[in-house]
C-alpha cells in the first residue's frame, strides 16, 4: 500500500510539472481580426456614410444589404479591414484591406 501511494503521488506530481510547462509554452490565442503589421487585435469600428466601392460591388453581385459588411480598424492606425461573411455555397467570404 505504501507503494500504491508513492505512485500515485508520483504522477500527480508528474501532473502538475507538465501542466506547468504547458502553461508556460503555449502560445496567447489571437482572436479575430489581428494587424499583420503590429499584430495587436483589431478593433470594430461603426460603419461610415460612405463604403469603398469594393465593398458596394460584392454586396450588390449577391443582393446582400449593407448591415452585413463588418469594419475593423488596427488601433495604431496602420489599415482598415472590411469583411463580408459567407451567408450560402454562392457567394465567398470578402476581405477588403485599406490602408489609413
Amino acid at each position: 500500500m505504501d507503494y500504491l501511494g508513492a505512485l500515485l503521488g508520483g504522477f500527480a506530481l508528474l501532473g502538475l510539472t507538465v501542466d506547468g510547462l504547458l502553461r508556460k509554452a503555449e502560445k496567447k490565442a489571437r482572436k479575430f481580426p489581428w494587424c499583420r503589421t503590429c499584430g495587436m487585435n483589431m478593433l470594430t469600428a461603426g460603419l461610415p456614410k460612405f463604403m469603398p466601392g469594393e465593398v458596394v460591388n460584392h454586396l450588390d453581385k449577391y443582393g446582400l444589404p449593407t448591415v452585413v459588411a463588418s469594419r475593423f480598424v488596427c488601433p495604431k492606425g496602420h489599415y482598415q479591414l472590411w469583411f463580408v461573411p459567407r451567408f450560402g455555397n454562392t457567394e465567398k467570404a470578402f476581405f477588403l484591406r485599406e490602408e489609413l
